[in-house]
């Protein structure tokens, strides 16, 4: 029986604010998933939360040194979750079990293209950084690479990872430019930052690019991908989003109503009728009843949880992946879906 593929942490540093850098070797990990380990790509880590339930979380790969060394930013969230465990009890020495890697942006995905736009929101510049060092490393070879502009929202000057690097890439290069709107604190304004969020105005700055990468929670991704579809709707997408879509509030049921009335799953080919109470995701609900269901981000992106459905009252939150036939043949990503009244019924992963 093969060993278990591991990643044993080489060195940790402290970043900014609330995150940590890990530089992390793989152990027993076959040649296949070291080579899929790429810089902009994310890797699947398992590791206990806060009380001990063992989790699988994605993480950016935001440098690969070697080809079994890479580095990964982790940002503590304050809500007992496997990040929070990990600043806690990941040090020099200490493992934890890789599981794979995905992911489908990477510096190809930009090469070629005179201008990049990429926008992030907080922690989401871990994409950012993997792409922009690649391109760098390219650029010192002779390479020609792409003009790039970064538009980076983040809440607090202290809060950006990597601003140290980003500055002396933005001062010394003629392909970099930096932009930087704090929205959390009031900032002196200058050349590279600005206080606020940015309006449609500040999309000036990223000229006319032939494509937009965007990196940040699901809300950020969906409101960046509206604001830029408004200025240029033919332009290419790359979007990675590291949070599930927010679970949608509902109307507290009046005393007439009483209590509200669960949501009836019917699960086609099994004979599974499923009573569950509204409020969850569709992949939550499932999971809760162990019924198995591809999944990997959770956050609308990679299409794992793609099935198909009928009947029922559901909330549909945007997902970055599916196609306008998809959706009207009753295709769903089960993560995005939170069923909220009737009788739904599930074809669970559908083939292409």
């Amino acid at each position: 029986m093969s060993a278990v593929p591991v990643a044993r942490c080489e060195s940790v540093r402290q970043e900014a604010g609330d995150i940590r850098v890990f530089t992390l070797r793989m152990h027993n990990a076959p040649e296949a998933l070291m080579a899929s380990v790429r810089p902009g790509g994310h890797v699947a880590i398992a590791c206990p939360d806060a009380v001990g339930a063992l989790q699988s979380r994605l993480y950016s790969v935001t440098r690969k040194d070697a080809p079994d060394l890479f580095e990964i930013a982790v940002k503590r969230s304050g809500r007992h979750s496997v990040s929070d465990h990990m600043h806690c009890v990941v040090r020099e020495g200490s493992s934890v079990a890789l599981q794979y890697a995905a992911g489908d942006v990477s510096v190809e995905s930009v090469m070629g293209h005179e201008r990049v736009a990429m926008i992030a929101g907080g922690i989401g510049i871990t994409l950012p950084i993997a792409l922009i060092r690649e391109l760098a490393a390219r650029e010192r070879q002779g390479i020609a690479v792409p003009e790039v502009v970064l538009m980076l929202c983040t809440r607090r000057v202290s809060d950006i990872a990597f601003l140290h690097e980003l500055l002396a890439l933005d001062l010394t290069s003629r392909w970099f430019t930096l932009r930087v709107f704090v929205t959390r604190e009031v900032v002196r304004a200058s050349e590279h930052f600005s206080s606020g969020r940015p309006d449609a105005a500040a999309l000036d700055v990223l000229g006319r690019p032939q494509v937009a990468v965007i990196c940040g929670s699901h809300a950020f991704a969906q409101a960046c991908r509206e604001q830029l579809g408004r200025r240029w709707p033919d332009l290419p997408l790359l979007v990675e989003a590291f949070t599930p879509p927010a679970v949608p509030a509902l109307a507290a049921p009046s005393e007439a109503q009483g209590q509200r009335p669960p949501v009836r799953l019917r699960i086609v080919g099994g004979d599974q009728v499923l009573e569950m109470a509204p409020g969850n995701s569709l992949l939550d609900m499932l999971a809760s009843a162990n019924i198995s269901v591809r999944s990997q981000c959770r956050s609308g992106i990679c299409g794992c949880c793609r099935i198909r459905i009928a009947g029922g009252q559901c909330r549909f939150e945007p997902d970055f992946c599916l196609t306008e036939k998809d959706r009207r043949s009753g295709h769903v990503l089960a993560c995005c879906t939170f069923p909220l009244a009737g009788e739904v019924e599930l074809h669970l992963n559908q083939p292409e």
